[in-house]
């Protein structure tokens, strides 16, 4: 069978097998198995590279960084990091319009660089945060809103688990990913206070004005705003020692997750079953990452054997666009299919496709992986499927008072923070320094 035929029936395959319910992971092996089998008509063949495929995949080093860093946010989470991380934000913005909103933002900027998944973060802080904001009367799109959109932030402050995806799969330094993200994380974080800054002005009704600090608050002001200083120093050191030089980023995992660990013992919230539940939840999210790993490193080995690549290359190159139309073509296309599928699997349908085009174009892959993850986290509060929205919705089930919110509520409240993503992207896309700088400095 020709390349071109083998090309378009994987794609055709794998898309129906997707849109049939099919789990990911074994519609990309299948779709890898009976590709190659078509292109050399040998099973044997096939099967050999998915068993060579799958051994290389799952024995390289740079996967230990995968469940450590996940153990590192679970545990930081059970130290009770979260919570103290949103008191001590929402005391020091207390005099601000709208503070309790960006301290809602602040405190899942910082507490992103622990946890690596949007979702933790979402629901986290629908518990912690929603109460807090329907107490002073905000508009309930608003802070439904900020929540959802906040959320984001999971995915792109380092250590973030879209990152390691990305970078197993371009081939690209991961430590290089996570310093990448620190500025275009600080803009993101900047963008979505300037909204709910905006919301503040435009309509003063959404937002209540300030709330004077109760005597409580006054007298343990420094005490609750130095609480966070265990997460804190547990950040620098582990990301610090990245970007220094100190270790890389599985040694970086190792020392987060056991610093962690003391900041649960020194804070006296061990306990034996709730550790063996986290040690659980992490071996369970690590393993459907690998699996899902293997898996596309089985479908990027081959659409190189059959030629996809070079096909879809060639696709690209009749439309004769520019470089930087072929980049916002591909953002356009990532952002549709965050509407209806999750990021990871995004992530690992499109990086073998599109990274050897933006290589062949001489973009920094780097770059591209920036780039990409912002728009794929768009879809994380966009309908149908915005993963963000859904993970709100459900946490707010056996919270009092909340039986009456509606998921289109929570999407309504989140559309000015995906203009805020929008820009962002846009801005790393025509002003690349902002993302190449820091580590082109390493």
């Amino acid at each position: 069978m020709s390349t071109s035929t083998v090309a378009i029936f994987s794609l055709v395959l794998l898309l129906t097998l997707i849109f049939c319910g099919v789990h990911l992971s074994t519609s990309l092996m299948f779709t890898s198995v009976v590709s190659v089998f078509l292109f050399t008509g040998r099973f044997s063949t096939a099967m050999n590279v998915l068993s060579q495929s799958a051994w290389g995949a799952v024995r390289q080093y740079m996967f230990g960084v995968i469940p450590l860093f996940v153990l590192m946010g679970l545990l930081a989470n059970l130290s009770g990091a979260s919570q103290d991380l949103y008191d001590s934000a929402s005391l020091l913005l207390k005099k601000v319009r709208g503070g309790v909103g960006i301290a809602t933002v602040v405190a899942n900027t910082i507490f992103a660089a622990i946890t690596g998944v949007t979702v933790a973060s979402a629901a986290v802080f629908t518990k912690i945060a929603l109460p807090q904001m329907l107490r002073l009367n905000y508009n309930r799109k608003i802070a439904l809103g900020t929540i959802s959109g906040s959320a984001i932030l999971g995915m792109l402050i380092p250590p973030s688990l879209l990152m390691i995806v990305y970078g197993s799969q371009a081939d690209v330094s991961i430590g290089k990913l996570f310093v990448a993200a620190v500025i275009p994380g600080i803009l993101m974080t900047i963008a979505f206070i300037i909204v709910i800054l905006v919301v503040a002005h435009v309509r003063p009704d959404y937002i209540p004005e300030v709330e004077a600090l109760t005597e409580e608050e006054k007298q343990n002001f420094w005490k609750i705003v130095l609480r966070p200083w265990p997460i804190i120093i547990l950040i620098i050191v582990s990301l610090g020692g990245i970007w220094f030089g100190f270790f890389t980023p599985t040694e970086a995992g190792g020392i987060g997750a056991f610093g962690a660990f003391l900041i649960v013992l020194f804070r006296r919230r061990f306990n034996r079953h709730t550790f063996w539940e986290t040690l659980l939840s992490a071996g369970s999210t690590s393993g459907s990452v690998l699996i899902l790993l293997v898996s596309a490193s089985t479908y990027s080995k081959t659409l190189s054997m059959c030629g996809v690549i070079n096909v879809i290359s060639n696709l690209v190159e009749s439309m004769h666009m520019p470089p930087i139309g072929v980049v916002l073509l591909f953002i356009v296309i990532l952002m549709i299919l965050g509407c209806i599928l999750d990021s990871t699997s995004i992530l690992l349908l499109t990086t073998p496709l599109m990274c050897p085009i933006m290589s062949d174009l001489g973009y920094d892959l780097v770059w591209f992986g920036l780039v990409m993850i912002i728009a794929i986290e768009t879809g994380m509060i966009t309908p149908p499927f915005g993963m963000n929205v859904f993970t709100v919705k459900s946490s707010l089930y056996g919270m009092k008072g909340m039986e009456g919110i509606t998921v289109n509520e929570i999407f309504a409240g989140s559309m000015p923070f995906l203009v805020a993503i929008v820009v962002v992207d846009l801005i790393c896309v025509f002003i690349p320094p902002v993302v190449t700088f820091l580590p082109n400095a390493m």
